[in-house]
Parts: C-alpha cells; structure tokens; sequence
C-alpha cells in the first residue's frame, strides 16, 4: 500500500511517523534519527495510518451511535407526546361528562320541585273552588233571606238586624277571600332562575385548559404544594436535565381573586434553579413556572396562605397529669408530635390537632423541666435539680452533664458542630457548657451583675447559625448576645412593656431563618438575629398568661407551640 513520496526525497517513499512531532518521513530523512535518539514515539506510517483510519471509524461509529439515541429519544418523544394526547383527551372526556352528570342531576332536582309543586297546586286550586262555592250558597241565601223580608211589611222592622248579620258575616267569611281576589293581591307561581355563576365560570376556565410541559424540568416534588403563612418567604426548588447552561426560567404567582406577583428567580448551577417569593394576601395563589411560554413539570405549584396568630390551644394540662403541676416546656418531634413538660416524670405527648397520644416517663428520681431534641433523636433535659440527662426518644438514660457543678438549671441548647452543650443556671448567675461526647466541663460564660457581659438569674440560652450564644438575662430584663468564645458580649434587647422589648425574658427559641423567638412574662415576640423587633407573635389579651418554653414545630407553615404557665395549656400560633 502506498503511503506517498517524502518531499525532501522524492524517490523514497514514506516510512515513518513522529507521533510526538506529528511529522512523517522516510529512511533518509535526518529528523526522523533525531526522533529516534529523543525516544520519541516513532512508528511505521502504514501502522499511523490504520491507527488514523480506526479513529476516525470509532469517530464515525460514535456520531451513527448519537445519530440512533437522537432518533430513540425522538421514537420514545413520539410515543409519549401520543400517550399524553390520548390521556388529555380522556381527561377532558371524563371532565366533560362530569360536568353533563351534575348539570343533569341539578336539572332533574329543579324538575324533581316542580313535579311537587304540580302534584300539590290541582288539590290546593280545588279547596279553594270549593270554599268559594259554599261562600256563594251563604250569599245566595242571605240574598233570598232580604228578599222574603222586603215582601213582607210585617217583617221590615227586623232588616237592621239582617243588615248587621249580613255585614258581620262579610267581615268574617269574606274579607280573607276578597282581598285574595284583589287586583293588588299576591300571586306565588313557580319562576326559574338561570345560574350565573355557570356563565361565569364558562366564560373563564370553562371545563379547564390543555399546556405544554417541558419535560426537562422538574418541580421537587415536595414543593408541588406547599402551605405558608402570610408574609412568610418560601422557596421552590426546579432541576433541569441540561446541567451546563442557564434557561430562561419565568414565575408568576396569581391569588385566586386575580392578585398577581413575579417571584425572584435564581440559577444556582448544575441545572438547579431556586425560586423565592411571598404572599401578603390569606388564600389560595397559584405559581406558573415556564420556559419559552410552556409549563414545567409540576407546574402551577399550589400555594395555600395561611393568617397569622392563633391557631389552636393544646390542653389543659392538669387533665393529664395529677397535682398542681405547671405546664414548663414544649418540644417538637420529627414526627410532628409535640413534647410537653410539667417539671414531673410525666412528658405528655400531643398530635398538633390537640388530641393527646400517651405519655413517657423519666427514670426514676427525675422529672423533666426544659428539653432540647438533637438531630440523631437524642433529647437533653433540665430537672431543676443539680444535673442534665441525655435520654434516647423512649426516655432511657444514655449519660448525665455536670452532677454537683449546677444549682438551679433552666433553658439549654447544643451546638452541634463543636458539641458543646450551653445550659443556664440562674442561681449561678452563668451558662454553663459541657463536652457533649465526653461529659466534661469546658468552661462558664458571665458572672453574676448587671454589666454587659454579666447575668442575673438567666433563664435560657440558645445558639444562632453563626455559633453566637444568645443568653436570657432574666432578672436584668434584658437579651445578651455573646461571640462564639463567650468574651464579647454586648445587649441587643433592652428592657420595656413596649414592642421590641422585653420583661423578665424566660425563653428564646432560634427558628430556621435565624430569627430569635423570644418569650418574656408579658407577650411572644420575634426579632432578627440582631435583636431588630419583627412582629409579635401572639395577641395583646394573653399578656397574664405567662408564656415560657416555645419550639417551632412547622416551617410551611411557620407554626410556634408555646407552654403558658398561667393557664397551663399549650397555644399554636402561626407567624
């Protein structure tokens, strides 16, 4: 096989190929010993040859095997563009005559009441032909009667009294029937009153609308239908199969009254997309997600805004545990379930529809006061006594915290990450932390007096995202916020009756977006993680109720659980 003349040397042919100088050449050529003495990956050019022609089949065979996915993928497109019109058209079929059968069913309901007012109208005109025929015979009568009287002159003198008679009788017998019969009496007769609300909805959705979906796209299925208080921001998440370019991705929220918003779309990379938005308005909204026009899959997602405030109140719970116990601390689990405690060996257990489930009992010679839930199920809680307990979730005791190092211990919280465990002793007038794999103590944060920095009987503490201790200065009437070591403190909530203040603060729970849950003897409030005042959280007429521990139980919707020592019972807010 020829492989071509060398253009240096002409009467040779070419021999060889560099594949590091990607140079051919013949026996003569000087480069080629060149190569050879630089150990370059020399090789006979009928072999580069083969090697070139193989790649360009493996080339050739790549772009067929392309070619043939492109042409299954079109087959199966095909295939399920026909399935979804032969399901839409079945879908509006049994929309249809759906919509055919409750029509007909209101229809013979309608003819159903006239058939009974037909049936009744034949006797009811009857009666009242037969009454006005016995009404006449009395008239004809008193007629014949005035008549006899007129011919006999012996009998004129009685005629007043056949006058009054006759006028009595007309007042009782006839009056009801003659004002029946008046010009200006009422009629009631049947009238049909067509349904405009059917018009209505004709001229709007009718029987519903066909879209296209970009199958490429995908809604997180648990973002298809969310529930959310109002004002509260949420999120809803897209996947795209293209994972290297950005598309055009559009959302709009519409309320069911016509309400319109353009939610904030964000590409994160990888073909991910995030959606962010609220709702100021309580209701039913709809968010339509496109590309180029066409829905994507799981697209409108349904929004059901919920009002903020009260939701429901769980309890009393002295009807579950005997003696003058006072509901302390409420828990959420993950399974929805609420957590209450009484400081007894009771923990009661609640569905967040109010009914109560059963109870957990602490080990013997505890009782429980304020409680935290790790992420691994494992719950720390305070006795009041001189010791922390961590239990498994069926209450078995897996280890203890600081045995005769505490006096009085309140509200805790567990920093994960650098598994500390914070714990407020108010007699101490300090929060404590712990080793929360090997128990040991690492340490006190403040000391008892009312600079920044010191503490007074604090009652709980609870650490934000960023690893900042917020501390419940309880007797100064105030809200410390300490650095991740615990030596830079400053006050971020003063003391004051006022909204954005506080009196006796007893609880602060730290919520998913970092917001500060704060309970004080006077009212529930929220604050930014700064200490900024957002809104209160429950209502003015609940101020002498006395609220202590709280957790967030839901996040769509935003929902607080709050014990109430005053009247013993635990309350459900949205907020």
């Amino acid at each position: 096989m020829s492989t071509g003349c060398c253009s240096t040397h002409s009467e040779n042919n070419l021999q060889f190929f560099c594949s590091d100088c990607q140079k051919p050449a013949c026996k003569d050529c000087e480069h080629i010993h060149e190569c050879y003495q630089n150990q370059h990956d020399v090789v006979p050019i009928q072999l580069q040859t083969e090697q070139n022609a193989m790649k360009l089949i493996k080339i050739a065979e790549d772009i067929k095997r392309k070619l043939e996915e492109s042409l299954d993928s079109i087959v199966a497109n095909q295939n399920q563009f026909e399935t979804h019109l032969k399901l839409c058209r079945c879908a509006i079929d049994m929309r249809e005559k759906e919509i055919i059968r409750k029509v007909k069913e209101k229809s013979r309901e309608l003819k159903s009441h006239l058939d009974e007012l037909d049936k009744n109208k034949d006797e009811a005109f009857k009666k009242q032909l037969e009454d006005l025929d016995f009404k006449k015979i009395q008239i004809d009568s008193l007629k014949a009667s005035v008549k006899s009287i007129m011919n006999k002159e012996e009998e004129k003198h009685n005629l007043e009294k056949l006058k009054t008679k006759i006028i009595d009788i007309k007042d009782k017998l006839l009056a009801a029937d003659i004002e029946k019969c008046s010009p200006h009496s009422k009629h009631v007769i049947p009238t049909f009153i067509t349904s405009a609300h059917l018009n209505k909805l004709m001229d709007t959705e009718g029987i519903g609308n066909i879209v296209t979906v970009d199958e490429r796209f995908n809604v997180a299925k648990n973002d298809r239908s969310i529930t959310v208080t109002k004002g509260q921001q949420f999120v809803v998440d897209v996947s795209c199969l293209i994972k290297d370019e950005e598309c055009k991705l559009a959302a709009t929220l519409t309320s069911s009254s016509g309400e319109e918003s353009r939610p904030h779309v964000k590409y994160q990379g990888n073909g991910d997309y995030r959606i962010t938005s609220t709702c100021n308005i309580e209701g039913d909204w709809k968010m339509k997600i496109t590309v180029a026009d066409e829905h994507v899959k799981g697209s409108p997602v349904n929004v059901k805004v919920d009002k903020l405030g009260l939701v429901r109140t769980i309890g009393k719970i002295s009807d579950y545990i005997k003696g003058s116990h006072q509901v302390s601390d409420v828990m959420a689990e993950a399974n929805g379930c609420v957590l209450v405690t009484s400081v007894s060996k009771e923990i009661l257990r609640f569905n967040q529809s109010g009914s109560f489930v059963n109870k957990l009992l602490t080990p013997e010679g505890t009782n429980a006061y304020r409680m935290h839930r790790m992420s691994n199920g494992n719950i720390v809680y305070s006795n009041l006594k001189n010791c922390i307990f961590m239990c498994d979730d069926k209450l078995s005791t897996i280890c203890s915290f600081g045995k005769d190092k505490m006096n009085l211990q309140g509200g805790l919280d567990v920093d994960e990450n650098k598994r500390i465990l914070y714990v407020a002793d108010d007699n101490k007038h300090c929060v404590f932390k712990f080793n929360i794999d090997d128990q040991s103590m690492l340490g006190k944060i403040g000391s008892e007096g009312t600079n920044a920095g010191q503490l007074k009987y604090p009652c709980d503490v609870a650490i934000t995202k960023e690893g900042n201790i917020v501390v419940a200065d309880t007797e100064n009437n105030r809200i410390q916020l300490f650095n991740a070591d615990g030596k830079r403190a400053k006050v971020i909530i003063g003391h004051g009756e006022e909204d954005g203040k506080v009196v006796h603060p007893s609880c602060i729970t730290v919520d998913a977006d970092d917001n500060l849950i704060i309970s004080s003897q006077h009212k529930v409030q929220l604050f930014d993680k700064n200490g900024v005042f957002i809104r209160r959280i429950d209502h003015k007429d609940y101020e002498l109720l006395l609220p202590l521990g709280s957790s967030v139980i839901s996040y769509k919707p935003r929902r607080l659980a709050v014990a109430y020592h005053g009247s013993n019972d635990i309350k459900l807010f949205n907020y």
